[in-house]
């Protein structure tokens, strides 16, 4: 009876430690990273040789931490405003660490050596390949990719073929030379020992988040050559791509798209290690969100939204979103009419929730939040390698939508191949069938954004309620004055008011969006003149152009009383009543339970 009952209990173990293993599948997609004793600091040293061997010491700490090995974690200063923010929230909620003080990078080095953390070095050679930051160069050198994979296996730092003496000084010993090894065979050869849930693609000149990629031992790739396909078609379906995998971004987020993976635009973050240690405790404030019964029905002007794009883009929000560039929330206008930003809480709440507490901090009455995927992949071709890409599908959006409840996030918007093929269609009916008292989808094509002409479609939620799917009708994008509902502010005010004036009897009043690109600027101009805002982009600055809130406001400020901005949030519960009012009252009454 006794070897029964310690069976059972050794049984019930076991059960428990798998629940407790699976439970963060379920929750997030970004691994957890223990919170240490203690953190120390290093500045951020010249040339790239010295930064990735920074990267690579504060990734071995963060591994250490992570196994039981070590107490410290190691923050890279950087003079960025936000990121120093962010820490000394980071720091504020974890009352019981206190900072070590700071070190150069060769003393941290010294440091990591006493404490057993470090045992030699991998040498690689830096590349210095001819083209442009994330392009897919011809004669790329790709060990530093190889150093960085195997740094985390071996517990070597990262020495360029320069530093080597240095190194040597310092008592290192020569773990391996991959200055002639390729990334295939660095797949084949290790390929068991890599993390199978998560992926770095990562320009080899780029020192940046190797900290997270050695922490957790992640194969680092870059290109979309072999051996990518492979590792994407190996790694456990509905990891993270940390970075960025550069090229033509349609051919490379379609490839991860495809075996159901996210790209997360992390390639410029710093920190992560640090700043997502103890995350999976943290509850970020929830946002405020209008309140539909305060809206004036009785108004029945036609209205429209405007909404900033690139909200997915995780180095940015993180980065220099709020304090970086005034043509984003710095703007000094921001506020003076309703507006709709993009973002990625959903990543955030695992990565940086500081970001989310700040932004909700900060906001205006009038300055509201979309979730921009919970990722970036296109749902109609997610998971289109795998057998089972419905179900991935469903995975990924019940969890992207129990993070969207963390912070009271009510909108989500996707990027589409084509968003009115039979792939699409069925994905939005995946996605709602997850979620209770979402409150809308918002879709806009990959090529034209604007593709979908405000269509409608209705899908029903997990209790059966009709959630609507709506298409973005406008874009404001630079020198797209040639594409129907799309190009300056001056020119897409007019195609509103045209629309909203050709109403035939009977059938208005019309509720549509303007995806607004994050990237595009545009010169101030007055009078009609809708070429006028066009301006070269790669001159866009010094000619006085601006991009972000400000086009969006002039594009506002065109538009006459009967034609009212309103936020998304109002859009879309507009869009409700005028299909179904009474399941909108119905709907109402239950909102944000």
């Amino acid at each position: 009876m006794n070897a029964w009952f310690r069976r059972r209990a050794l049984l019930l173990s076991w059960l428990i430690a798998l629940t407790i293993r699976a439970a963060p599948d379920e929750d997030r997609w970004w691994p957890v990273q223990a919170v240490p004793e203690t953190c120390v600091r290093t500045a951020n040293p010249p040339g790239p040789a010295l930064q990735m061997l920074v990267q690579s010491v504060a990734g071995l700490a963060a591994k250490a931490v992570n196994e039981g090995r070590g107490g410290e974690l190691v923050w890279v200063g950087s003079g960025n405003a936000d990121l120093e923010a962010w820490y000394a929230r980071w720091i504020a909620t974890h009352p019981g660490l206190k900072p070590s003080g700071s070190f150069e990078p060769w003393e941290l080095v010294d440091r990591q050596v006493k404490q057993g953390l470090i045992q030699g070095y991998i040498l690689y050679r830096l590349d210095r390949s001819a083209g442009e930051m994330n392009a897919h160069r011809p004669g790329m050198d790709c060990s530093v990719n190889v150093a960085t994979s195997l740094a985390g296996i071996l517990d070597g730092v990262l020495i360029d073929e320069g530093l080597e003496p240095e190194a040597r000084k310092h008592g290192l010993k020569l773990l391996l030379d991959v200055r002639e090894k390729t990334p295939a065979w660095c797949f084949q050869t290790y390929r068991d020992r890599f993390n199978r849930r998560m992926l770095c693609a990562q320009d080899p000149r780029k020192p940046h988040v190797r900290d997270l990629a050695i922490a957790q031992k992640a194969f680092t790739v870059f290109g979309n050559d072999e051996p990518t396909p492979s590792a994407l078609a190996w790694l456990e379906p509905l990891s993270p791509i940390l970075g960025w995998n550069g090229g033509d971004e349609f051919v490379t987020t379609d490839l991860s798209t495809r075996h159901g993976h996210i790209q997360t635009a992390t390639d410029w973050c710093m920190n992560l290690p640090v700043l997502m240690a103890g995350s999976e405790k943290s509850e970020p404030v929830k946002g405020y969100f209008p309140d539909p019964a305060r809206i004036d029905w009785g108004d029945q002007r036609s209205a429209v939204s405007f909404v900033e794009t690139d909200g997915d883009n995780v180095q940015w929000f993180q980065g220099n979103f709020f304090r970086g560039n005034p043509g984003y929330w710095g703007d000094p206008d921001r506020g003076r009419i309703p507006f709709g930003w993009s973002c990625c809480f959903a990543q955030l709440t695992q990565l940086c929730p500081q970001v989310i507490d700040h932004a909700l901090a900060t906001r205006t009455p009038n300055d509201s939040f979309i979730e921009w995927g919970g990722g970036y992949y296109y749902p109609d071709h997610f998971g289109f390698d795998r057998t089972d890409r419905w179900d991935l599908l469903a995975r990924q959006s019940r969890r992207t939508w129990a993070l969207m409840r963390r912070t009271g996030t009510r909108l989500i918007g996707f990027n589409v191949v084509q968003c009115d093929s039979p792939d699409a269609r069925h994905a939005y009916e995946v996605i709602a069938g997850q979620t209770d008292n979402l409150l809308g989808i918002l879709v806009f094509q990959y090529s034209p954004y604007e593709g979908g002409a405000g269509k409608t479609w209705w899908v029903r939620d997990r209790n059966g309620t009709e959630v609507p799917v709506i298409t973005a009708r406008y874009s404001i994008w630079e020198h797209a004055n040639h594409r129907a509902r799309a190009g300056t502010p001056a020119k897409v005010a007019r195609e509103i008011r045209e629309t909203v004036g050709k109403i035939p009897s009977g059938e208005g009043p019309r509720f549509d969006w303007v995806i607004a690109h994050a990237w595009s600027y545009f010169r101030k101009t007055s009078g009609a003149d809708e070429e006028g805002e066009n301006l070269t982009q790669a001159n866009a600055v010094s000619e006085g152009g601006v991009r972000g809130f400000a086009p969006v406001l002039r594009c506002a400020e065109r538009l006459p009383s009967e034609i009212r901005v309103v936020s998304p949030e109002e859009l879309v519960w507009r869009i409700r009543m005028k299909h179904d009012p009474a399941q909108t009252r119905r709907f109402m009454a239950g909102f944000g339970r």
